[in-house]
């Protein structure tokens, strides 16, 4: 049911600026919004990730955890070879999760990240207004995720132990930008993320493939070429 929420209000989205951007850009001879030789900054964040904490306390001891599953956010760079096409670095977090546990003497830490290090390119497929203020991109990029687990027990006796896995990813999405001006843009993407499986466990998991619906804001820097 949270899933079904969640794409239509992300249908919504990709909509709702159509009709407005419709209605405002009528004036054929209104200025387009240009970016080649510019730099976009974003910020991303992620729809279908889920936030979750809990404490127990028993005879035993007392258990503590909080974690975020699926894509939670990135920063993303992208350069403007042309208008239409872009370079693009991505920088993330998938999932992340930290937990203790109290028994005794003992005390247990365990924290767990996924870190996405993506380059793609980012290609806009039509035009859809004369400003082009609106902007619907394919988006493909490739790279390394980075998965890191560390254990630390201390008590009467200390034991460390740290997992770093690389696993190979990418991402396939349908973006849609929206120039608020030269400078601001909102944005929204649905996708999917395909990554091979770690060697080891990372966390509850070996494998972090999962769908992606995102929002994001971002600036626009440099003057541009003609």
């Amino acid at each position: 049911m949270r899933h079904h929420l969640v794409i239509a209000f992300s249908l919504f989205l990709f909509i709702l600026p159509v009709h407005v951007v419709a209605q405002t850009t009528a004036d054929p001879n209104q200025s387009s919004y240009s970016l080649k030789g510019r730099h976009s900054l974003d910020l991303s964040f992620g729809l279908l990730s889920s936030m979750s904490s809990s404490a127990e306390v028993t005879f035993g001891g007392v258990n503590t955890s909080s974690s975020g599953n699926g894509f939670l956010g990135s920063v993303n760079y992208a350069y403007w070879l042309e208008d239409e096409i872009a370079l693009s670095i991505h920088i993330g977090v998938q999932n992340a999760d930290a937990k203790t546990s109290v028994s005794g003497l003992n005390v247990s830490t365990e924290s767990v990240v996924v870190i996405p290090l993506l380059f793609g390119v980012k290609y806009q497929v039509f035009r859809l207004t004369d400003s082009n203020s609106l902007r619907p991109y394919l988006s493909v990029s490739v790279g390394p995720y980075i998965g890191t687990a560390s254990n630390v027990c201390t008590g009467m006796n200390v034991a460390v132990e740290n997992i770093t896995e690389t696993a190979v990813g990418s991402r396939l999405a349908l973006d849609n930008d929206w120039l608020l001006s030269k400078r601001f843009n909102l944005g929204m993407g649905i996708g999917y993320r395909l990554v091979s499986d770690f060697n080891r466990r990372i966390g509850s998991k070996k494998n972090y493939s999962s769908p992606e619906f995102s929002l994001c804001v971002g600036i626009i820097i440099g003057k541009g070429k003609q």
